[in-house]
């Protein structure tokens, strides 16, 4: 594994880590099994977008005289992983108590707020 996915994997499990400090102790144990999952399923979803790019979205398929081109196997495992990969997600989020997050100095946020 090359440095610059090391460093996404750790940012990424950074992000969901504050994310599950915010459920609530009844909560706790499904959500890190959902975090587990999650991490999981990012890993795999950077692998197989590598695939695609390197392979390309569609392959030539060949089944004795039939020949055509179908969508690669790598990019329909993608395109399924990631619709779980968003359940999963929100799942998680679900499991966040509802109202407002206090967020510390998030720039963003504080833009939106003063402007309405």
């Amino acid at each position: 594994m090359d440095i610059d996915k090391d460093r996404e994997i750790q940012k990424n499990k950074r992000q969901i880590n504050k994310l599950l400090k915010q459920v609530p102790e009844d909560k706790k144990q499904i959500a890190e099994k959902l975090v587990k999952e999650i991490l999981f399923m990012g890993e795999t979803l950077d692998e197989l977008k590598d695939q695609v790019k390197e392979c390309g979205p569609v392959e030539l398929f060949k089944q004795g005289a039939q020949e055509f081109m179908r969508e690669s196997p790598a990019l329909k495992a993608y395109n399924t992983t990631v619709q779980r990969y968003s359940l999963l997600y929100k799942q998680l989020t679900d499991l966040l108590p509802k109202g407002p997050i206090e967020t510390k100095g998030d720039a963003l946020l504080d833009f939106i707020k003063d402007e309405r």
